[in-house]
């Protein structure tokens, strides 16, 4: 009897009318005052670590346009009708590619090749290909080439269109038969245009750059810094 009365006299007292102190955040944000989301129309490597590495929230999406079947004599005009093409199958097609009917976006859409001459290098399909390609640029000077097409919308409505071509100049030095196999057997070249990722190429491959080293990895960020801080997505 004695436990019993102890166990009444410390067990506390629990108020079920007592007040709750919680806080919600407004559902009600006009669509102009929503944060404007960013979305990739890419799926290479190296384009959203450039956009993590400035610590963007953004969705990369694939995109359904046959690239191959995008072809100009003039290459430069190849690269950038690509990433147009990117940007229009995704702003034409939102219900497939799950785009909000409200609010503001930002789409950025590219394309990348290598460039010698008039031969284009884009992604390989093999390690024999993946080979030729690198053995035609070895020892020469490249152009490597992205267009970038970006579109800002509200509303469902491209309000604005930010295009560019952008061109680096990459002078590949000759690879021995063991390093040139060394590469194709250790990466997953499939995801780079002309086979090499300048990240993932054994560093002393590349023997000088002349321009944009962003440029070369899918994402000039001379094109695409100016467009982020005029939009206030960063600062």
């Amino acid at each position: 009897m004695v436990s019993f009365i102890l166990l009444i006299a410390i067990t506390p007292i629990l108020r079920y009318n007592a007040p709750m102190n919680l806080s919600f955040r407004p559902q009600n944000i006009p669509p102009e005052e929503r944060p404007i989301q960013v979305i990739l129309a890419s799926q290479s490597v190296g384009r959203k670590g450039l956009l993590e590495k400035l610590g963007i929230i953004f969705r990369a999406l694939i995109t359904h346009v046959d690239e191959d079947a995008i072809i100009n004599k003039d290459p430069y005009k190849t690269i950038k009708a690509r990433a147009e093409a990117k940007a229009q199958e995704v702003i034409k097609n939102p219900r497939l590619y799950n785009l909000p009917s409200e609010g503001r976006m930002l789409l950025i859409a590219a394309d990348s090749m290598a460039v010698l001459g008039n031969t284009t290098f884009g992604r390989t399909h093999d390690k024999e290909e993946t080979k030729a390609q690198i053995k035609n640029l070895m020892g020469k000077t490249h152009i490597f080439a992205t267009a970038v097409t970006i579109m800002f919308i509200n509303n469902g409505i491209v309000k604005k269109t930010w295009e560019s071509l952008t061109k680096t100049k990459v002078s590949m030095k000759k690879m021995t038969p063991a390093e040139l196999d060394a590469y194709v057997n250790r990466y997953d070249f499939s995801r780079f245009a002309a086979g090499y990722s300048i990240n993932e190429l054994p560093w002393d491959c590349i023997k000088k750059i002349d321009g944009s080293y962003t440029n070369v990895i899918g994402l000039p960020f001379e094109e695409l810094l100016p467009v982020l801080r005029k939009l206030e997505i960063i600062k």
